[in-house]
C-alpha cells in the first residue's frame, strides 16, 4: 500500500496489481488494429470509461456486430437522414435505436481529440457553428452482413469513403449520401470497436445509458417508417426548415438581405473573400433560420478544412489493416 497525507487526514490508494496492469495493457488489443490506438486508449478516460459498458463476453461481441452512425445537423437541415438510412439498410445496416444530442464545443473536440490537430484553423472557426445550429441524431447500427470477420465498424468505415471530397469514389457511402464538401458530409461514424467504446461513453454523457443497455440485452434490428429512428428523425426534421444546402443559391439570397451579412455578400462575393467572411464570424452573430445555413452553405464551401502535410494523430485504421491482424 501507499499512503499520502491531506488537509483532510491520510488517504490510502491500493497499489497495481501485476494482475490489474495486465488487464489494462490488454484491453483493447481485440478492439483495434492500430498499435499506437492501444497505447493512447488505455490512458485515455472516456475509453477507459467506456469499457465498463461492456464488460461481458457478449458485450464484447456486440461491439463486433453493432455500430452507430451520427446524423448530423446539416443531414437533418438538409433533409439527407432518410435518404442515409435508407442506403444503410440496403447495404445491411439495420437500425436497433436512437437518440438525439446537441454537439458543443467540448464535446467536438474530445470526439476528434486525435483528429483535430490536422485541422485548419478555418474549419476550427466555422465547426462549432455547424454542430452546433441543432440536434444530430446517434443511431445504433446491426450489420447483418458482415464479411471476413470484419468488424461491424470497420465495414461502414471502409464503405463510407475518404473524407476529402476530391478522393471520392462514385460508390462511396458518402457520395451516394450526396456529400456537398468537406463538412457538409452528413454522418459521422466510428473508425472500428476501440471508438466505438469511447464515443459511446462520449455521447452517453448527454443520452444517458439505459437506451443503449437495452440494445446491448438484444433488441432486434427494425425497418421500414415505423422504426423509432425514422421517428426521430421526423421529429427533428418537423423543428428545422429544409434547405438546399447549395453555396451560389445561399450567395444570392444573402445579398438580398439589409443586414451585415447581405452587405458582406454584395461586397465579398468569391471564395478568395473567405477571410473577410471569417473575421465576421468571429465578430457578428449568425443569423438565425434558413439564413444561418445559407452562411453556413458559403463558408463550408470555400474554407480549407485541413493543415498541409499535418497529419492526424491516430490515422483510421483500414479494413487491410484489420485483415492483416486475424
Amino acid at each position: 500500500m501507499t499512503t499520502t497525507t491531506a488537509a483532510a487526514g491520510p488517504v490510502t490508494h491500493p497499489a497495481p496489481t501485476a494482475a490489474t496492469s495486465a488487464v489494462n495493457h490488454r484491453a483493447f488489443d481485440s478492439l483495434t488494429a492500430d498499435p499506437r490506438k492501444r497505447a493512447a486508449y488505455r490512458l485515455d478516460p472516456y475509453a477507459r470509461e467506456g469499457l465498463d459498458l461492456f464488460r461481458s463476453p457478449s458485450d464484447r461481441a456486440w461491439l463486433y456486430t453493432t455500430t452507430f452512425v451520427v446524423l448530423k445537423p446539416d443531414a437533418v437541415a438538409g433533409r439527407r437522414g432518410g435518404l442515409v438510412l435508407d442506403i444503410l439498410e440496403e447495404e445491411g445496416w439495420k437500425p436497433l435505436a436512437a437518440r438525439p444530442f446537441t454537439f458543443d464545443p467540448v464535446l467536438t473536440r474530445e470526439i476528434w481529440r486525435y483528429q483535430f490537430n490536422a485541422a485548419s484553423r478555418q474549419r476550427i472557426a466555422v465547426v462549432d457553428h455547424l454542430l452546433g445550429s441543432g440536434p444530430s441524431l446517434l443511431v445504433l447500427l446491426r450489420d447483418t452482413r458482415r464479411t471476413d470477420g470484419l468488424p461491424a465498424s470497420v465495414r461502414l468505415t471502409a464503405a463510407k469513403g475518404a473524407a476529402d471530397p476530391h478522393s471520392a469514389h462514385a460508390r462511396d457511402l458518402r457520395t451516394r449520401f450526396g456529400r456537398v464538401n468537406g463538412l457538409f458530409n452528413f454522418v459521422h461514424t466510428a473508425d472500428e470497436p476501440a471508438d466505438l467504446v469511447r464515443e459511446l461513453r462520449l455521447f452517453s454523457y448527454r443520452t444517458g445509458t439505459a437506451w443503449l443497455r437495452t440494445a446491448l440485452a438484444g433488441a432486434p434490428p427494425c425497418t421500414g417508417e415505423e422504426c423509432p429512428a425514422r421517428s426521430r428523425l421526423a421529429d427533428l426534421e418537423a423543428d428545422v426548415p429544409a434547405h438546399d444546402l447549395d453555396c451560389a443559391q445561399s450567395l444570392t439570397r444573402l445579398a438580398a438581405r439589409s443586414d451585415a451579412w447581405g452587405d458582406l455578400a454584395r461586397t465579398y462575393p468569391t471564395p478568395a473573400d473567405v477571410r473577410q467572411w471569417l473575421s465576421a464570424l468571429a465578430e457578428v452573430a449568425l443569423p438565425s433560420g434558413s439564413a444561418r445555413w445559407d452562411v453556413l452553405s458559403v463558408l463550408t464551401s470555400w474554407i480549407e478544412c485541413n493543415e498541409p502535410g499535418v497529419a492526424p494523430l491516430l490515422a483510421t485504421v483500414s479494413a487491410t489493416d484489420w485483415r492483416k491482424q486475424a
